[in-house]
């Protein structure tokens, strides 16, 4: 997925007048190979252990465009955490985020989007981005982890 998601932002960034630079492709591909969800500060964090030095601003900045370019998904937890994750415009999937615990389950079945799809056509609506959240509670509270 990283190098077509690479050629995605780079298309995204010339369309918007704007420059893919080293540092943005650097933090692009830090986000493009992670696997799991993050929060921005933690993401800052993590890139400076591994002695890579970009400032919170274009962290931020290029985080923005990634959304914008929809390579990348926007979590808001129950406790208002903002998670991030990528994704390219063809990976849409459902997120069930547990509220005791926080943590986050991936619904990948394609027919909920089928389901969403069939509806907006029903509406006269064309679907651009698809970003579904049910919040709930662990099944069994003895393996739900409580508050973070």
């Amino acid at each position: 997925m990283s190098k077509n998601a690479h050629t995605l932002f780079e298309t995204y960034l010339s369309n918007n007048e704007s420059r893919y630079t080293t540092q943005k492709k650097a933090i692009a591909t830090e986000i493009f190979e992670s696997k799991d969800h993050f929060e921005v500060e933690d993401f800052i964090d993590n890139i400076r252990a591994k002695n890579k030095k970009f400032s919170r601003a274009t962290v931020y900045r290029t985080i923005k465009q990634l959304l914008a370019a929809r390579l990348l998904q926007k979590i808001s937890s129950i406790d208002s955490k903002i998670l991030y994750e990528h994704s390219t415009p063809q990976d849409h999937h459902a997120h069930v985020i547990c509220n005791i615990c926080g943590k986050i389950f991936e619904i990948e079945e394609a027919s909920v989007k089928s389901i969403i799809d069939s509806e907006c056509k029903k509406l006269g609506v064309i679907p651009q981005y698809l970003s579904l959240h049910v919040y709930g509670q662990c099944k069994d509270p003895a393996t739900c982890k409580g508050k973070k």
